[in-house]
């Protein structure tokens, strides 16, 4: 009987001291499974959608209490692959260049973006050049979304020329400008190289870099010069020279 007695009491004591556990740790917060009438949301077995399982269209969840009612829907988009793009190339106008500058060589730095256009007194702007715009911009739009890279060159037409005047010719244009570039390096996209007519790499995007939108500016006497050897030839006065310059965008290499 003592034992019997001594056996119900230790039982009575851990069923006590297992209630007294169970207050003092939190319940876990688990989801109950989804139901008519519950709050919600739904789960795969009972939902509102007519795409899944369940199509029943009288199913709802009702609001019970201050947490209200809840239900869980698919916001989605996928992407569409853009481009490799040249979005803008500078005219640049030099202004007036004296003739000394010209015959005993020198250099004559950016007046402002604005070209003589449409006459019969150019050979480039509207003539064999369209592109060219009057801010000063030059920018590249990589958004392809693969970043493997690209490549900007430059090139001068092989001359200068004017109607009824002499070529000149071996004139080179060095650029300089930062850049600005929405993913990757910056610095390593400015340009400082001297375009001349055999063409020349101003920038470089190595993979991982360029991405987005890259762009320099070139409306400061700072950013453009042209620099002329002496020329042996009879240049005459008020002629307005012109030369094509060609911007070419290139994937990485």
């Amino acid at each position: 009987m003592i034992l019997m007695i001594n056996y119900r009491q230790a039982r009575r004591a851990l069923c006590l001291s297992g209630a007294a556990l169970l207050l003092l740790v939190p319940a876990a917060r688990v989801q109950a499974a989804a139901a008519e009438g519950g709050p919600g949301p739904g789960d795969s077995g009972y939902n509102l959608s007519f795409t899944t399982a369940v199509t029943k269209p009288t199913k709802y969840f009702a609001v019970a209490g201050p947490d209200g009612a809840a239900g869980k829907s698919t916001a989605e988009f996928s992407v569409l692959s853009g481009s490799l793009a040249l979005v803008a190339v500078p005219d640049l106008n030099f202004g007036p260049v004296p003739v000394r500058t010209l015959m005993l060589g020198g250099s004559q730095a950016l007046k402002d973006n604005t070209v003589t256009a449409g006459t019969d007194t150019v050979q480039s702007k509207n003539q064999h050049a369209f592109d060219g715009n009057t801010t000063g911009q030059l920018i590249v739009d990589d958004l392809r979304g693969t970043g493997t890279g690209w490549q900007l060159t430059a090139k001068l037409a092989a001359s200068f020329a004017a109607p009824d005047a002499p070529d000149l010719t071996d004139v080179t244009m060095p650029l300089t400008a930062a850049a600005t570039t929405q993913v990757g390096d910056a610095t390593a996209l400015a340009i400082g190289q001297t375009v001349t007519a055999g063409g020349t790499t101003l920038a470089t995007a190595a993979a991982g870099n360029g991405i987005g939108r890259t762009s320099w500016q070139f409306n400061q006497a700072a950013a453009a010069k042209l620099t002329f050897p002496g020329q042996a030839a009879n240049i005459p006065a008020n002629t307005v020279y012109q030369s094509s310059i060609t911007w070419t965008l290139v994937t990485g290499q």
